[in-house]
């Protein structure tokens, strides 16, 4: 009773804040523009510039839809308290105050999404009931590689990563540029499809099948992924003294009708199937797969776009924590459908802060 009681509070509290952060938004950015001018000879003018920029541009949008978030977390463990089911969904109601914790946008909602992971990291499972009804993942088979998907796996590289060498030299004509890239994408597209016929139904299906199952295995790790990821960006403004990379930079240059379908269904089938697919067929260890695959990822996102190495290698690490999590992910299930599913979803997110 009294965890039920307390986790309702905390989460009426939350809202509440969370509604109050929405009604004054507009304050609120004004007042952190202010405390950063405060600080111009703490910190390197080109980075407080950024920093003032990303306020200004998206500050009170980005207040706005991170206290939604907090709102729907808050009502789901509300419902969670109400039918007593805490103890049951201890993996997600961690998951959802480490969300709270990094969206919060105030210091009270911070402390509370701190003391409700402690509190949650200290109740113990006892009876029966408590504990969540788990259904195994579905085992499927390894299935290594033929040597028609050595040639087609080769194919789907050299001409993936020869935009890096074509994108340059495009002719001028917009009509041929736009003609090329098309040609380009699903040349691409179909090469993945073609590499993966041979499993692409099982895993599919079996995505369908255990759909919730897949679901209840990957969110309570979402959490931890953004928590790292987090951390890593932070640490990598730190040493290079800017926000964002110029791969981010250059997306979000270009228009939103362009970018979001290349996001969220190109990306997820073409990398996964090159970072994680290719390359587990490839990498029998476990391990060094992830590994491995991590640190293309991560590459693959600022070695064509970054000016100086210092920035290729650190702001390649955000990339390469969300590259090790879909390799893990696609390691646990074996399932390319998963991994492809996180990807699209972590493209979303991004999608809509960038639209923000």
């Amino acid at each position: 009773m009294k965890k039920r009681v307390y986790f309702t509070v905390s989460s009426i509290i939350q809202i509440i804040i969370a509604i109050y952060i929405i009604i004054t938004a507009n304050a609120i950015v004004q007042n952190e523009i202010e405390a950063f001018k405060e600080i111009y000879e703490v910190m390197p003018i080109d980075m407080i510039k950024d920093m003032l920029q990303t306020i200004e541009n998206n500050g009170v949008k980005s207040l706005i839809l991170c206290s939604c978030i907090c709102i729907l977390i808050n009502i789901g463990v509300i419902i969670t308290a109400i039918r007593n089911n805490i103890l049951k969904n201890k993996g997600l109601l961690i998951t959802g105050s480490i969300i709270c914790l990094v969206f919060g946008g105030s210091q009270l909602v911070e402390i509370l999404a701190i003391v409700n992971i402690i509190v949650l990291l200290c109740l113990k499972r006892k009876n029966p009931e408590d504990f969540p009804v788990k259904k195994e993942l579905p085992k499927l088979e390894r299935i290594g590689i033929t040597k028609k998907e050595v040639f087609i796996g080769l194919a789907l590289v050299l001409v993936y990563f020869s935009q890096f060498i074509w994108g340059n030299y495009l002719i001028e004509s917009t009509i041929l540029r736009w003609l090329i890239t098309i040609v380009f994408y699903l040349s691409v597209l179909v090469l993945s499809i073609i590499f993966w016929n041979k499993s692409i139904k099982r895993d599919l299906k079996a995505f369908r099948d255990n759909f919730r199952t897949y679901i209840k295995f990957i969110l309570p790790r979402f959490g931890l992924m953004y928590i790292a990821y987090f951390v890593v960006t932070i640490f990598t403004i730190i040493i290079t003294k800017n926000i964002g990379s110029a791969n981010q930079q250059h997306l979000e240059s270009l228009p939103s009708w362009y970018v979001i379908p290349l996001a969220i269904i190109y990306a997820p089938i073409v990398e996964e199937t090159i970072f994680r697919g290719l390359i587990h067929k490839i990498i029998k260890n476990d391990t060094i797969f992830i590994i491995v695959s991590a640190i293309c990822f991560g590459l693959l996102h600022t070695i064509s776009s970054e000016l100086t190495i210092i920035n290729v290698i650190f702001k390649a690490l955000p990339y390469s924590v969300l590259g090790g999590f879909l390799a893990y992910i696609y390691k646990e299930t074996e399932n390319i459908t998963t991994s492809m599913f996180c990807h699209a979803g972590i493209n979303l997110v991004a999608s809509i802060l960038t639209l923000l």
